[in-house]
C-alpha cells in the first residue's frame, strides 16, 4: 500500500474530514509538515478541499527561524496555497509566564492556529504528528505516571484538530519527500537534549528499539489506540453513573448521593470525580491523582461537615448522605432573562452578548444551502407563529431533540452532550407563545418544529455575537 493510500485509510478510519472541508494546515517546514501539506494538496480534488497554510516564527533560532518562514511561504507559492505567518517572541512569553520553552511555544502556536481558524471560518486544523510522535508521547506520559487518557497519547481527531499522518512513521514521511523531490528544513533544536521529549527521542526510544523491541513504534501506536478506545468507554460509563447518583445539578454546584457513590467501584469513583470536576470547570486541567485521592479520603471518613479543596477553587464537602462539589470562586453569574420576540424585529440579549434576527421566508427560498451555518436555524412558521420567547433554562424543562421520537429533560440532554455547568445558563431557550420549547439556541432544535415537505412558510432565525456585530 502506497503512502497516499495509507493516509486515506487513516482519514476514513477516524472520519477526519468531510467532502468540501476547509482545512488550515500547520506547517513548520520540517519533513512531516511538508509531507502533510503536499499529501493534502494531492487529495484536494478528490475531497474538494480548500487549504490554507499557517506558520509561526518563534524567533528562537535567529536567521534560521526567518529562513524557515521564507521557505514555508515559498512552499505555499509553489502549491498555490495561501500562507499566513505569525512572528512571536516565544522566549519573552516563556519568561513572563514562567513556562518551559516547549510549553510556551506550544501555547503560542495553538493560540495562533485557533485564532486564524476562526478568522478564516475554516473547518479543521491539520497537524503533522506521526507515529514516532505518538510513541514519544506515550513513553513520556508513562514516565510521568499518567492514567489511560494520558497513555492513550495523541488523539487522531480532537474537536477541530486532525492528524492525518498519525499512523505513519517518520521514516516513511522522509522517504515520501525524497521520492517526490520535496525539500524540508531541519530544526537544530530537535537534536539537542533540551527537554524530556528530545531526550526520549534521541536516547531512550533508540535504545529500547535497538536492545529490546525493533517493532516498538508500531506496538506503542497500537497500545495507544487500545487505551484511547477503552478510556472513551470508561468515560461514558462514568458519566452514565454520575447521572444516576446526581441529586442537584446547577450552575455552580453538583450534589451526588454519597451512599450510592460509595457503592461504585474505586475505578469509577475516581472517574466520577474527574467528570464532576470537568462539569464545574470545563476541563480536566490541573486535576491530578493526589487531588482525587484527597477527595476520596474525605468521603471515606463519612463525617458531615468535612471539606477539602480541589484545584481552581472547587470545594468538596460532606453533608449527611450528600456529597457536594461546588465552584466556590470565579463563578460568572447570568441573571435570569426572558424576552418576547416579534418575527421580523431584531432582539438584543445583553446577558448573553447575543443579537437575534428573525424573518419569514417561503419554502422555495434556498434555505437548504444554509443549513450548515451553525448560527442559522429554520422552523415551521405554522407551528410557531409571529411571536415567540427567548429565556434562560428552568428546572424541569423538556423538549424533543431533533431525530428523537420522545421528549427529554434539558438537564439530561446537557449531560449527554457534555455541556459544562458553567455554560448551560448561557444557552438561550426558544419557546412558543404557549411556552413550548422549540430550540436550545443553535445547539439542537425540537423535532416537532422542523421544516418538512408540508411547510409553506419558514421562520429563519440568525444568532449573532453582540460584540462582533
Amino acid at each position: 500500500m502506497d503512502l497516499i493510500a495509507k493516509v486515506k485509510e487513516t482519514i476514513n478510519k477516524y472520519d477526519l474530514f468531510n467532502i468540501g472541508d476547509k482545512i488550515l494546515v500547520g506547517v513548520s517546514g520540517g519533513a512531516d509538515s511538508i509531507a502533510l501539506v503536499n499529501i493534502l494538496k494531492q487529495l484536494q480534488p478528490e475531497y474538494d478541499l480548500e487549504l490554507h497554510i499557517a506558520h509561526v516564527d518563534h524567533m528562537l533560532r535567529g536567521i534560521a527561524s526567518s529562513a524557515d518562514a521564507e521557505f514555508v511561504n515559498q512552499v505555499g507559492t509553489e502549491l498555490g496555497v495561501d500562507v499566513t505567518t505569525e512572528v512571536y517572541d516565544v522566549k519573552s512569553y516563556q519568561q513572563e509566564n514562567k513556562l518551559s520553552l516547549e510549553d510556551a511555544a506550544r501555547q503560542i502556536r495553538y493560540r495562533f492556529f485557533f485564532t486564524l481558524l476562526e478568522e478564516l471560518d475554516f473547518d479543521k486544523l491539520a497537524l503533522g504528528h506521526h507515529a514516532n510522535d505518538q510513541a514519544e508521547t506515550v513513553v513520556m506520559k508513562f514516565l510521568r505516571g499518567a492514567g489511560l487518557q494520558g497513555i492513550g497519547g495523541i488523539n487522531p481527531q480532537l474537536e477541530s484538530v486532525i492528524r492525518p499522518l498519525i499512523e505513519l512513521k517518520k521514516e516513511e514521511l522522509k522517504e515520501y519527500c525524497k521520492q517526490n523531490y520535496l525539500q524540508w528544513r531541519t530544526d537544530s533544536t530537535n537534536r539537542v537534549e533540551i527537554c524530556l521529549r528530545n531526550k526520549i527521542r534521541l536516547n531512550l526510544l533508540p535504545q529500547l528499539i535497538d536492545e529490546y523491541n525493533p517493532d516498538l513504534i508500531d506496538n506503542l501506536k497500537q497500545m495507544s489506540e487500545i487505551f484511547r478506545t477503552e478510556n472513551d468507554y470508561l468515560e461514558a460509563e462514568a458519566n452514565r453513573l454520575l447521572a444516576q447518583i446526581t441529586i442537584v445539578d446547577s450552575r455552580d454546584k453538583l450534589v451526588v448521593d454519597s451512599i450510592k457513590f460509595n457503592k461504585l467501584h474505586l475505578a469509577m469513583q475516581r472517574r466520577v470525580i474527574r467528570e464532576i470536576f470537568k462539569e464545574l470547570t470545563g476541563s480536566y486541567q490541573d486535576l491530578y491523582f493526589h487531588n482525587i485521592q484527597e477527595a476520596l479520603e474525605l468521603i471515606q471518613q463519612g463525617k458531615t461537615g468535612l471539606k477539602t479543596n480541589l484545584p481552581t477553587g472547587v470545594l468538596v464537602k460532606l453533608n449527611y448522605n450528600q456529597l457536594i462539589f461546588m465552584k466556590a470562586k470565579d463563578i460568572e453569574e447570568t441573571d435570569f432573562f426572558c424576552y418576547q420576540v416579534q418575527v421580523g424585529e431584531q432582539l438584543r440579549i445583553p446577558e448573553l452578548d447575543l443579537i437575534i434576527d428573525s424573518t419569514i421566508i417561503e419554502f422555495d427560498y434556498p434555505w437548504q444551502t444554509e443549513l450548515e451555518q451553525a448560527n442559522k436555524l429554520f422552523f415551521s412558521f405554522s407551528q410557531i407563529g409571529t411571536t415567540f420567547y427567548i429565556r434562560q433554562r428552568k428546572e424541569g424543562d423538556v423538549f424533543q431533540p431533533l431525530g428523537m421520537s420522545g421528549t427529554k429533560k434539558i438537564k439530561d440532554f446537557f449531560i449527554d452532550e457534555k455541556i459544562p455547568l458553567a455554560k448551560r445558563d448561557k444557552i438561550p431557550v426558544f419557546t412558543t407563545s404557549d411556552h413550548e420549547i422549540f430550540s436550545l439556541g443553535s445547539l439542537r432544535i425540537d423535532d416537532r418544529y422542523k421544516v418538512t415537505d408540508k411547510t409553506t412558510n419558514i421562520i429563519m432565525v440568525e444568532i449573532k455575537d453582540l460584540k462582533e456585530d
